[in-house]
């Protein structure tokens, strides 16, 4: 249901919201989980906004950021950074008790913060157009 996609972008702006404060306060690892579920939300929005059907498997929204973008929905290809968010969503979540990569430095982690913030944009952006 389109509501449902719009309902779904305001939840997704607040946790944009809460990355940008965790980095704020240095706290990457909770930086790196925010902007892994705004990607999440992201993919799901779209998906629903267009067929009524929010994505249930992750390693599909991968490709689903590649076609988006072949597509033209997505100005940029964000599938390559979603794949590595995921690995390092792992180890944000789970720490030393996962066996995914160790976080990227604040650096990294700052693009990746522009990048969500950039994919939350076009988001919004598909909405207003499918709105019409």
């Amino acid at each position: 249901m389109f509501e449902r996609a719009k309902e779904n972008l305001g939840f997704t702006e607040n946790k944009l919201k809460k990355a940008k404060e965790e980095f704020a306060r240095g706290e990457m690892a909770e930086t790196v989980h925010y902007v892994w579920i705004v990607f999440e939300n992201c993919v799901n929005i779209i998906k629903d906004a267009k067929n009524n059907k929010p994505l249930y498997e992750h390693k599909s929204k991968v490709d689903v950021l590649s076609l988006y973008h072949s597509l033209g929905y997505l100005k940029k290809d964000y599938s390559s950074i979603f794949a590595k968010l995921e690995k390092f969503r792992i180890r944000a979540d789970f720490g030393d008790y996962s066996n995914a990569p160790n976080l990227p430095g604040r650096e990294e982690i700052s693009g990746f913060l522009d990048i969500a913030e950039g994919l939350f944009g076009e988001t919004g952006e598909i909405l207003q157009i499918l709105e019409k």
